[in-house]
């Protein structure tokens, strides 16, 4: 039986050690174990202990790959690690680590390179496909309107060329 756990305590370890990992994914990935729910337990604690794991540095690791290489907005990564069981208190200071203006930037960008590949019927047929597909990418409705605007979608309907 504790065969089981120093094998699965081991796997843990290495897999920690190769890339930050949330206790939810560990379990996930050690089940093919078959551990108990207190091994379980004292599989997590022993792994937090020995510096294998730590939520608010495997959430900062998060936020900053999802934002910048898989370029998503807030909403999304806050609703990806809530999944992942993940405290909310942590996620918010994780997430006031992002740059406003780069936020606002990297949606702005997403919306430019979007629209080039937008057929629409009019303008107000286009903001609704970029507005719907900003919200896909998990930004913030007040956000995705100041970049509509900034792209001369919301203000000036006649004056849209320019992007």
């Amino acid at each position: 039986m504790m065969e089981k756990f120093k094998e699965a305590l081991s796997f843990a370890a290495s897999i920690c050690s190769t890339s930050e990992q949330c206790a939810a994914d560990v379990l996930r990935k050690t089940d093919k174990f078959g551990l108990s729910i207190e091994e379980k337990d004292m599989l997590v604690q022993k792994l937090k202990q020995d510096g294998f794991l730590d939520e608010k540095r495997y959430v900062r690791a998060y936020v900053n790959d999802r934002f910048k290489f898989s370029k998503w907005g807030k909403m999304k990564i806050t609703y990806m690690l809530k999944q992942k069981g993940i405290d909310a208190r942590i996620v918010e200071n994780a997430l006031e680590m992002i740059d406003q203006d780069d936020y606002t930037g990297t949606l702005l960008d997403l919306l430019k390179q979007k629209r080039k590949s937008i057929i629409s019927s009019g303008i107000t047929d286009l903001k609704a496909k970029l507005y719907r597909f900003a919200l896909s990418r998990g930004f913030e409705p007040t956000v995705t309107v100041k970049c509509l605007k900034k792209m001369k979608l919301c203000e000036d309907e006649g004056n849209s060329a320019e992007y």
